[in-house]
């Protein structure tokens, strides 16, 4: 290009002025391309709510803090307002920000099977369990927590939060029959879906599977890795002669075998926790089979116990409590590396009492699995939790506990409510748990084992049993004594044989051990207890296993426990 010519010669521009010329040119037009995008931004966001949310609250701060300083106002005041305006909104979207990540806690819901209330280290000093030890002496240890006395009534009762007489199941009476829980009833993890929940079951179920429908992974649960029956063999997985470890809808008991199943079951806990979304809340439901017979246990557990406990049987009892302690302490450490463990609530239960059958223990309590004296229904518990009030931490609770009341307490710590479920047996005891409250619970009905051919009138002749306050009656034929283990060379010994009767009322504050049937002193109490037995039979109560026959479905199962209808 040719130079523009003067009269003296090619016209030049001093460098300063055309570098002013530049930046102007350049700022006008950066205005423009901001207006012109500030006009596109307009016609395309009005009808945004979150545009709108955005700009009221930008409204609401100026309002509240500018002292009538209008946007046009110019100077260092406006700036410095500005910039505390500014700051207030980044602390209200920093505030949103935090509540929005706030999740529900993690639920860890922890349960050994048949273990006895003396199986355990914080109750009997010579088991070594301390991963449960710790996590009880630096939680809340609940002192009077009752279960039912065999498994599945238990287990119905975690799931439903209503009683397992209102479900219809008060006894084992469920393997190869055709029936399971209530396919009406809505389970805990149902209603923690509501509430964004990831739900996982791990090991045993226990509550029907002779169709689909009736097992976890259509209650409810994400996942389910575990078995259907009421006990397995430790290493190959078998119920008799089926296989029985499933994998949501497919048998994997052969892919799996030769695992030990505590190990096992901690395991799949632990994978599932350090592949667990932190931004979710999580439910895990590990439902170990330690300690249900016939005991099996790698020897190094046994060995552990080969000073102390003299009978072989004895000590491979106590070498599966403490492998099952070493799992409770690896999930605790698994929440603790994935950045769980601060925002969980660990609950551990057993399901009902130990049997002397296969060498447990509920020392000194009376009874056995099985039975509704104190040892059998009346269990070990704890909860553990950083969120726990500092206060309650190592504390022992004596509030009445029931089985029922998790399912409330869970879904008033999910944020949840109870719109959907039947009426409840449950409470929610998470204030009298977390800050040392009175619990609401003075009563709690232990069981009522309805007669085969069902009516509504309440007999004596019926197993049955009731605790008011401190008041104990049990009713029907009564059977289990107290079985003192082998470890236990001296000390108090209760009577070898308990007194009989069909009605028996004891008053525990007095007489813990259930000694003494006092219902000749206090027939007035015998007989509001009976009035309350009856009272339930009558309004509360759900049609009970009919006197159905297992139905033969060898043929159909092929050796692989499972649905068949």
């Amino acid at each position: 290009m040719s130079p523009i010519v003067g009269p003296v010669g090619p016209l030049r521009c001093p460098p300063l002025l055309l570098r002013l010329i530049f930046i102007g040119v350049l700022c006008v037009c950066s205005v423009k391309v901001y207006q012109l995008i500030q006009s596109e931004r307009d016609t395309t966001l009005p009808s945004s709510n979150v545009h709108r949310k955005h700009t009221d609250t930008f409204s609401q701060v100026n309002n509240k803090t500018d002292g009538g300083i209008k946007e046009e106002h110019i100077g260092k005041n406006n700036d410095d307002q500005k910039l505390r305006t500014a700051e207030k909104i980044t602390g209200i979207l920093d505030e949103r920000k935090d509540k929005q990540e706030t999740i529900p806690p993690h639920i860890i819901f922890i349960i050994g099977d048949d273990l006895g209330w003396n199986d355990i280290g914080y109750h009997n000093p010579v088991f070594k369990t301390p991963n449960i030890d710790n996590l009880a002496f630096t939680g809340v240890r609940l002192n009077q927590s009752y279960v039912a006395q065999t498994c599945a009534p238990s287990r119905s009762m975690f799931m439903t939060g209503r009683h397992a007489s209102q479900v219809g199941l008060p006894i084992n009476y469920i393997h190869q029959l055709p029936r399971c829980m209530p396919l009406d009833e809505v389970t805990i993890a149902q209603k923690l879906k509501e509430r964004g929940y990831s739900t996982h079951l791990v090991g045993k179920w226990h509550l029907g599977y002779y169709k689909e429908d009736c097992l976890p992974y259509k209650r409810g649960f994400d996942t389910f890795f575990g078995y259907v029956s009421a006990r397995i063999s430790y290493y190959d997985y078998k119920f008799g002669q089926d296989y029985d470890l499933r994998r949501n809808e497919v048998n994997v008991a052969l892919q799996y075998g030769g695992n030990y199943s505590t190990h096992l079951f901690t395991k799949e806990a632990e994978d599932i926790i350090d592949n667990h979304n932190p931004k979710k809340p999580l439910y895990l439901y590990l439902a170990y089979t330690a300690n249900h017979g016939p005991i099996e246990v790698p020897y190094k557990y046994e060995a552990m116990y080969k000073d102390d406990i003299n009978t072989r049987e004895r000590r491979m009892l106590a070498g599966a409590s403490s492998c099952l302690d070493e799992g409770v302490g690896k999930v605790v450490e698994s929440l603790k590396r994935n950045g769980l463990y601060e925002n969980s609530v660990i609950v551990f239960t057993s399901d009902n009492g130990g049997t002397p059958n296969t060498f447990g223990s509920n020392w000194p309590l009376k009874g056995k699995k099985a039975t509704l004296w104190e040892g059998g229904v009346r269990v070990a518990g704890f909860v553990h939790s950083p969120l726990l009030n500092k206060e309650v931490r190592g504390t022992v609770t004596n509030e009445l506990f029931h089985a029922t009341d998790w399912f409330p307490t869970f879904v008033h710590l999910a944020g949840g409510d109870l719109n959907g479920t039947k009426p409840l047996y449950g409470i929610n005891q998470w204030n009298t748990i977390s800050q040392g409250a009175k619990s609401e619970r003075k009563e709690l009905l232990i069981n009522l084992i309805n007669k085969e051919k069902f009516d509504r009138n309440f007999e004596t002749t019926q197993r049955a049993a009731i605790r008011e306050g401190d008041w104990k009656l049990v009713t029907g034929t009564p059977f289990g004594d107290w079985y003192k283990p082998d470890e236990y060379t001296s000390g108090y010994i209760p009577h070898e044989k308990s007194a009989q009767g069909r009605v028996q009322l004891f008053n525990l504050a007095e007489d813990p051990l259930e000694e003494n049937n006092i219902l000749e002193e206090r027939q007035d109490i015998a007989t509001r207890l009976i009035d309350k037995l009856t009272h339930f039979q009558m309004h509360d109560a759900g049609e009970p296993p009919s006197a159905l026959e297992p139905q033969m479905v060898e043929n159909i199962l092929q050796g692989f426990l499972g649905p068949w209808a």
